[in-house]
Order: structure tokens, then sequence, then C-alpha cells
């Protein structure tokens, strides 16, 4: 109700056209990343993928029309700080310097309530007999992992000082260089620690685990131009208001929906 009542203000503070009139650019990445993302390229497909949906979900409730901008993931940065598009997801680890406009608490830091908390999860081999008490963080030290070419969370980690393979784009293609072993784990963000568990099962059967222990959290908002948080602060507030209260179970419904008959995570 409160995302409603703050979107409704703000049409009445701009007037009848505005709504008609308004469009709000919305960037996501120009990868193929099933069920997330479908297709590669700037051209938006019909059906563009669960994450892309979510997004066009969340600034619909400002009663302007969404535009999804399908963008190379090194641009969308860049696009999101210099106001080329107006909102971007933004996924940041714990305590990381925010680089463009986040929702903020009472002490004026980044309200984790208002994001959706995103757990890097991690595959291993089942014939490894790794225990279920491993701590990824401590056993890939000195060993390799994979991860989705030009994922956030591939910079967290390397920064963090982990050996990263992201030279696929894909889970799937990881998941066989993990099969083969060419690295010793695939590692994925995702909204729920069991997100992607049965489209792995579906596909690899028992030959792969999820370590029980989480690689590392993050948290993924659904962050403005500061520029355009400047101009529309009330219309930005009623997004981030229904991202904290919406997305997540919009994102899970929306994953089954595409995943139905399909085995790729």
């Amino acid at each position: 109700m409160k995302v409603l009542a703050s979107a409704a203000a703000f049409l009445l503070l701009c007037g009848p056209t505005w709504a008609n009139d308004c469009v709000v650019r919305v960037a996501y990445p120009d990868r193929d990343r099933q069920p997330y993302y479908i297709g590669n390229g700037a051209a938006i497909p019909p059906s563009p993928g669960a994450g892309a949906e979510v997004l066009r979900q969340a600034v619909r409730v400002t009663g302007c029309t969404p535009e999804l901008v399908r963008l190379p993931p090194a641009r969308i940065k860049l696009a999101l700080t210099n106001g080329s598009i107006d909102f971007a997801l933004v996924d940041l680890r714990d305590n990381e310097t925010p680089y463009s406009a986040l929702p903020l608490n009472a002490a004026g830091v980044p309200d984790t309530r208002r994001g959706m908390r995103l757990t890097a999860v991690v595959y291993v081999r089942a014939a490894d007999g790794l225990p279920p008490t491993t701590n990824p963080r401590d056993y890939f030290r000195h060993r390799i992992l994979a991860s989705n070419q030009a994922s956030p969370l591939v910079d967290q980690l390397r920064n963090d000082g982990y050996k990263v393979d992201d030279g696929a784009a894909d889970a799937n293609s990881n998941m066989e260089k993990l099969m083969v072993r060419r690295v010793d784990g695939f590692t994925i963000a995702v909204s729920s620690p069991e997100a992607a568990d049965s489209a792995v099962a579906a596909r690899y059967g028992a030959n792969l685990v999820r370590l029980p222990l989480p690689l590392r959290m993050s948290t993924a908002w659904l962050s403005a131009s500061t520029a355009y948080y400047q101009q529309h602060s009330e219309q930005v507030e009623a997004v981030w208001s229904w991202w904290s209260e919406n997305s997540t179970r919009r994102l899970g419904e929306l994953v089954r929906q595409y995943t139905v008959g399909k085995s790729a995570p």
C-alpha cells in the first residue's frame, strides 16, 4: 500500500500526462543467462527472462513505461554513473562502497532490508567426497573456481584473492568444466541457496552437489543513477519499496515459469 500511495502521489504532483509520457530506462546484461536473461545482443526478445521481467515489474509501480536496455556488463556501471540509464541491478558485497544511488537506513548506510540478499553457492563433484562441513572460503583458497563471465561475483572473488576461471558465459558450460576436472568448483550467486538445485540435478543427476556452507553473501539493489534520484526521489523510493517487498518472491515465481521443461539453471 505504501508503494501504491507513493506512486499515486508522484503522478498527482507531476500532472495527468506524466504516466503516458515518461519512460524509465532499466539496463541489464546483453548476455544469455537463462532463465534470468534470454538471448544475446541489444535486441529485447518477447520473453526476456525472469530477471529482466522482475526489473520491468519493479519500475511499473511509478506509473511510467519501463524501457529495457541491454548493454555489455562492463558498460552498465558506466551508464549508471553517467546517467545514460536510470536503473540497473547492482550487486555489492557487504560494506562495499556504492557508486550510484541506493536506499539508505536511518544511519545513512545502504539498507539491506530494501535489497535482495544473494548467496554465492558452490557446486562440486560428488566423486570428490567433500564432507558437508567443508567451508568453501577456506577450501578454494588454493583451488580454481569457475563463475559466469562478467558476473559481479568474479571481481568480488578476485579482489578477495581467489583464482577464478570466467571464460564461459553460462552455468552449463561452467559445470561441464567442473565435470571434466578443468576447475574444482562452480560458484553462482542466487536469491536462495537451493534455487538452482533442481535444475542442476535434472541435468547432472547425483554427479554434482552443492556445498551446504555459502562462499559469500552480497545484496542486489535496483540502484538508480544519482542524477535520476535527485530529480525523481519519490519515484525511486517507490521502486525501492516494491523491490524490498516483492523482488525475491516474484523472481522465484518467474524462474519457475521459465524453467518448466528445461534443465538449465
